[in-house]
């Protein structure tokens, strides 16, 4: 059963535009919080321009800020696919409408039209990949931004050279900011939650995940060093965006969750675009609970019944166990 914004309670197999979903988890308690529960707003895959000026990024965007005015969450993050530089004066006055901690993720698409340096300043992000910590939570950010040439080098997406890249080369993680993962991992006295754009988890594009591996066995180093020393940093959660999906799952003890697009999917060739805006709210109970309150919507046209079958408009309810 889930809630709808206004508080109205949604019965079994109705399916209302803008409903409200929850998820909850099971996560490690933190043990330097201050027993206050921590709340942020997130938000994915917009795709400013990607298909021209019909699908409305400026009114979606309108739908999340709206919600994050009305629900004050201690910090509000977008995970990706975000906006080009170009016509986005509008897009970044409503994000700037709350003035508490924004935080961006770099996205593929992000680059389009520019390079990192551009997008970066523009969003005022001092580092490509950073952490930081609040509510008793370590919050670590990820760029998965880089293609592996065939020799082996890797370098940065800049001006749309994603496209001509074979998959295998796409979606990789630098050296150096792996080394820099696994040293904050260690160094962290919270439980953490990550953010990236590309999946290393759960992915249908199996070819283009690059070096995920190396990013899993960090996690699984650090999960297992941390029950081994009894600390509470384990890694809780990764939030992951670009495939456009709903999709949650577990591995060894780490919550996996692609948040949907905020826009559409796309398939067969061409954009499926939501009548409504996708967006969630977590909620970190230092107890030991993580909450995921969604949205769901329709198609804004009707689509074939092969890609309502196989692409959810919605972030999904979804409940497990406490432990």
């Amino acid at each position: 059963m889930g809630m709808l914004a206004g508080g109205s309670v949604l019965g079994a197999g109705q399916a209302l535009a803008g409903a409200v979903r929850k998820r909850t988890y099971a996560i490690p308690g933190s043990r330097h919080s201050d027993g206050k529960k921590l709340n942020f707003g997130i938000i994915s895959d917009l795709h400013h321009l990607q298909f021209g000026p019909n699908q409305d990024e400026s009114a979606r965007m309108k739908g999340f800020m709206d919600a994050v005015m009305l629900n004050n969450p201690d910090f509000i993050i977008q995970n990706g696919d975000f906006f080009r530089p170009q016509g986005a004066d509008a897009i970044m006055s409503q994000w700037n409408r709350y003035l508490g901690p924004k935080y961006h993720v770099l996205g593929n698409h992000d680059m389009d039209k520019c390079d990192k340096a551009a997008i970066m300043k523009l969003w005022g992000m001092a580092s490509p990949y950073y952490s930081f910590d609040q509510g008793g939570y370590h919050f670590i950010v990820m760029d998965r931004n880089f293609m592996r040439q065939p020799d082996g080098l890797l370098v940065d997406y800049n001006t749309d050279n994603w496209g001509p890249v074979a998959a295998p080369g796409r979606s990789f993680t630098d050296s150096a900011q792996l080394k820099w993962l696994r040293s904050d991992l260690a160094a962290a006295q919270n439980p953490a939650i990550i953010f990236m754009h590309q999946p290393v988890f759960l992915s249908d594009f199996f070819q283009e995940i690059g070096n995920a591996n190396e990013i899993l066995e960090i996690f699984d180093e650090t999960n297992f060093n941390a029950a081994k020393g009894g600390k509470g940093s384990k890694v809780a959660a990764v939030f992951m965006g670009h495939d456009h999906d709903d999709r949650y799952g577990a591995r060894n003890g780490v919550h996996y969750i692609l948040i949907n697009s905020a826009t559409y999917v796309y398939t067969n060739d061409q954009p499926y675009f939501f009548q409504d805006p996708l967006y969630a709210f977590v909620t970190l109970d230092p107890q030991g609970e993580m909450v995921i309150e969604g949205r769901t919507s329709v198609y804004r046209n009707i689509a074939p019944d092969a890609v309502s079958a196989r692409f959810p408009t919605r972030i999904s309810d979804h409940r497990l166990g406490l432990r």
